[in-house]
């Protein structure tokens, strides 16, 4: 009898121990899968699964993202588990259930990682040529990420050289990462070394920013001599993208091209013996350019005159002149006219021990330069800041929504200083200002304020008894050396001063023509119409003033035989 309870009591628990196996997923007689786990990649995949079974079966999953085919069968069966990608950063997990008439057979884990934050650039560095046209400038940088993430640079110099736009991430799975583009554009590399900077894309969650090498390509060496010059002027050329050839031609020597005058021998004004046939005179007209002047132009040593004219779409450009027109120590004359120019370099008072003449009219500067003073340059003999007008319009209350960047030279006598600043220059002989947007009335002067002096008779001795008038009246000298004035089409009004009115030159100006004639239709800020309220209406007073002047200006129409 006890050894029949201890034969049922070790059948019972054979039984337990059995039914303990099925549920810790252990091998089913008559069901046998080669795997007993699947692990899944963040963006998912298929699997396949080989099931040998004796009876019919059914799989089940509890979870969309886990997909059975065939979801039952018997025999010999590859069973396709498709996974689909996650759309979040921690892994999950499921199983999958074989089953036969409610008996479980067996449970399959499925576990599957979820995508780490990152930031993964296609390209670990980008190599980049010296220099190229401004069209051809750029390169972009292909992106996968599942963060939003910004983009910082990290130059091996002082020199920013690259601009990084903006780009635009699209985070719409979650977690999965998005592929973006970033447009990268590059200045011209001026210097003969290779140069590297470093782009640092960076995220929230990233621990370590992912990092592109830029690098660019040495320029040409430029050396000093009239090799160095040819190959500058190329260069010059190339950069400023001018659609005029200029009369430069690689075949031929530079002697030949229509833009330079060199230096020779016999000039009277020859730097250095050195200087013979280096580049004198640079004269380059109608080209396309968002730059500043081509940093290439230090090189040009002995360069004594600068003309840079006519760029496209003029009004549109915001453009800094740059500092390496600073370092030309003989230049006297400088035209950079059309050009887009927005304000003068830090250092542009160096040029004042030579410059003669400025001319910068056409260009966008919003107001007369506060480097441009006598005591900066004390050579400068002609002034040109005409039309620097951005936009183009009639009444000056408009002023503030006609352009976001000014609508060009705008000042008021007022309120400001620099006009008359300038027409204190004594040493002036050409001073143009018109067709900007200077408006309030015109400057008058006292004699013994503010340094002015008034016409003495060491003037009389000079210029002749013309003059005796203003010696005695004690009129003002202002610009007495000018022999042009044109301050027309702008927004002056009120009273012409004495000065001016009887200015010994004032006739030599054309007034009616270049000083007097405003805007037209013009109004102020005020409202007010512009124009002088004392215009002359014939040189009369003049004449009666300085008797000897009639002889010179009054038309004289009588037949002579």
């Amino acid at each position: 009898m006890k050894l029949k309870n201890i034969i049922l009591l070790s059948s019972i628990t054979a039984l337990g121990m059995l039914w303990g196996c099925v549920e810790d997923n252990a091998i089913t007689p008559g069901f046998e899968t080669d795997s007993a786990s699947i692990e899944a990649r963040p963006e998912g995949g298929e699997f396949t699964l080989r099931i040998e079974s004796s009876k019919e079966w059914m799989a089940i999953s509890d979870v969309p993202w886990v997909m059975i085919s065939p979801a039952n069968g018997r025999g010999s069966v590859e069973c396709i588990i498709k996974i689909d990608s996650t759309l979040v950063n921690d892994s999950r997990t499921t199983d999958i259930r074989f089953s036969s008439a409610g008996e479980i057979l067996r449970e399959v884990a499925v576990t599957q990682e979820g995508y780490a934050r990152s930031i993964v650039s296609k390209e670990e560095s980008h190599e980049i040529a010296a220099s190229a046209t401004r069209a051809d400038r750029w390169f972009e940088i292909e992106v996968n990420s599942n963060v939003e993430f910004d983009v910082t640079a990290e130059y091996d110099s002082d020199d920013e050289w690259l601009k990084v736009g903006d780009h635009t991430l699209t985070l719409d799975r979650g977690a999965r990462p998005r592929d973006t583009r970033i447009k990268v554009e590059w200045k011209m590399n001026p210097e003969p070394r290779e140069r590297v900077a470093k782009l640092h894309l960076s995220g929230e969650g990233i621990e370590e920013p992912t990092t592109v090498v830029i690098r660019q390509l040495a320029a040409p060496l430029i050396e000093d001599n009239r090799q160095g010059d040819s190959l500058a002027v190329v260069t010059i050329f190339e950069k400023l993208e001018c659609w005029s050839d200029n009369g430069i031609s690689t075949t031929e020597g530079m002697h030949r091209w229509d833009c330079v005058r060199l230096w020779e021998a016999t000039d009277e004004a020859l730097p250095a013996p050195e200087a013979v046939g280096r580049v004198r005179d640079l004269d380059l007209s109608y080209f396309n350019t968002e730059e500043g002047i081509p940093q290439e132009i230090r090189y040009l040593k002995y360069l004594e005159t600068l003309s840079l004219f006519g760029n496209v779409n003029t009004m549109l450009k915001s453009i800094e002149m740059g500092e390496e027109i600073c370092d030309l120590e003989y230049l006297k004359g400088l035209r950079i006219a059309a050009y887009g120019i927005v304000s003068l370099p830090r250092n542009f008072a160096r040029l004042g021990d030579t410059l003669e003449t400025l001319d910068l009219n056409s260009n966008n500067l919003n107001v007369i330069p506060e480097v441009l003073t006598p005591e900066n340059f004390p050579h400068l003999k002609s002034l040109n800041l005409a039309s620097n007008r951005r936009a183009s319009i009639s009444d000056l209350r408009k002023a503030e929504s006609a352009n976001e960047d000014g609508i060009g030279l705008h000042t008021n006598t007022n309120e400001e200083e620099a006009l008359r600043r300038l027409l204190l220059w004594e040493a002036l002989e050409e001073l143009t200002l018109s067709y900007n947007y200077i408006e309030g009335p015109l400057p008058d002067f006292k004699a013994g304020e503010e340094g002015v002096r008034a016409y003495t008779a060491a003037d009389v001795a000079e210029r002749g008894d013309t003059l005796l008038w203003a010696v005695e009246s004690g009129l003002p000298r202002i610009l007495p050396n000018a022999r042009v004035l044109r301050i027309n089409l702008n927004f002056l009004s009120g009273t012409l001063p004495d000065w001016l009115l009887y200015h010994p030159r004032l006739l030599e100006w054309v007034p009616e023509i270049l000083v007097y004639p405003q805007q037209e239709n013009g109004v102020d800020t005020e409202g007010d119409v512009v124009g002088f309220d004392n215009e002359p209406t014939s040189p009369e007073y003049y004449f009666e003033k300085y008797p000897l002047m009639r002889g010179r200006f009054e038309f004289n129409d009588e037949m002579t035989e």
